[in-house]
């Protein structure tokens, strides 16, 4: 399969607390008047808005071309290469060249133990760049942050600096995507939608904020808390409402619902997941907990999606009921494959051996 990545140069323009970049494959979409034309077959990328607690501009690389589009899912990998992160990447970048994935989601804890120190942190080379050699792997990599990196430098690592070091780092604390596929080089062509809302879910969890633990991470450049979370709920809100997508993805950190070591996060059952059921989003992709999971329960129609195998794993799993919807759940490491067309979102969780353990089609 042939895979056509051809590197586009964003403008990612500052106003309030997260960003959107929009990708039409194969086609024309012009949202603002500030748009770059690339001249391949009429692809048109441009961002028309970001928000607050961002860096200045990216330069994410998006394949062309394309009736759909296929990316790959990893979280709670950076270790060096060790507890089998490089055997993770390999067959990442072997399931990736066969399904030409056009980037790849992080969903977060980049760095262990505690993130990044600087933007030339040596933890950056060793854990992403020398690991993550594949062909198909050298596309952009959209990150949130964890727990783990908010223990370090978190401007670190949503700096541009960091991006001069290797091209294929995107990581905010909340950023959009909006992404058209379309099969000719006319508007009318275009047929399906997809827009995924990354969102930062670590300043959400009660615990990280107690006596004991606040001194542990660095809140550098948050409003206060409280502030914090209505200001990035209250942008999710308006996002999803804003939006008319075939398909509605959100990417945070921790779970939501999970039979993993960590389980349900009560703070996001309470804030988030009643906004990701009232705009109907089709899933919520989170690592945290070091396996692969999916959770499809009968109170919601939100898919959950668990793909925090990146390197260290086998912490467990919890007994479950059939009343929590649990699909699919492996303590081990692996990672999630997606593929969006018109008609479906396909999501395949592979192990490290590059086995596929599940698959799962989600339709309209």
């Amino acid at each position: 399969m042939v895979n056509d990545r051809t590197p586009l140069l964003p403008q990612v323009q500052q106003s309030g607390a997260s960003s959107r970049i929009s990708t039409v494959f194969n086609g024309k979409r012009i949202l603002l008047v500030v748009c770059v034309s690339i001249g391949i077959l009429g692809l048109w990328i441009c961002s028309p808005r970001s928000m607050a607690n961002t860096t200045t501009s990216s330069k994410p690389t998006i394949a062309a071309n394309r009736e759909n589009l296929s990316f790959l899912v990893v979280g709670d990998w950076g270790r060096e290469g060790l507890y089998n992160q490089t055997l993770v990447a390999q067959q990442m970048g072997k399931i990736g060249g066969e399904l030409g994935t056009q980037f790849v989601v992080s969903t977060g804890d980049n760095f262990y133990n505690s993130g990044l120190s600087n933007v030339s942190d040596p933890t950056f080379t060793y854990s992403f760049t020398d690991v993550y050699t594949a062909s198909s792997l050298q596309t952009t990599w959209y990150a949130v942050l964890g727990n783990h990196d908010y223990k370090g430098n978190v401007l670190a690592q949503l700096s541009d600096d960091i991006v001069t070091r290797d091209w294929r780092w995107f990581c905010r604390r909340s950023f959009q995507l909006n992404f058209t596929m379309c099969n000719g080089s006319s508007a009318g062509s275009c047929n399906a939608t997809l827009d995924m809302f990354f969102f930062d879910t670590t300043p959400f969890i009660d615990e990280y904020w107690t006596p004991e633990k606040i001194s542990k991470f660095n809140w550098t450049g948050l409003a206060p808390r409280e502030e914090q979370l209505q200001l990035q709920l209250d942008e999710l809100r308006e996002g999803l409402n804003t939006s008319s997508a075939t398909w509605k993805i959100v990417v945070g950190h921790h779970t939501i619902r999970s039979v993993g070591n960590h389980g349900d996060y009560a703070e996001l059952v309470e804030k988030l997941l009643p906004i990701l059921e009232e705009f109907k989003v089709n899933a919520y992709i989170n690592g945290h907990d070091h396996n692969l999971q999916h959770i499809l329960r009968q109170d919601s129609t939100v898919n959950f999606f668990t793909s925090g195998g990146g390197s260290k794993s086998y912490a467990g799993l919890q007994a479950y009921t059939e009343e929590q919807g649990v699909r699919f759940a492996r303590d081990g490491q692996g990672f999630l494959a997606v593929t969006v067309d018109s008609d479906s979102m396909s999501f395949s969780f592979y192990d490290v051996f590059g086995d596929e353990l599940y698959s799962f089609v989600l339709g309209k």
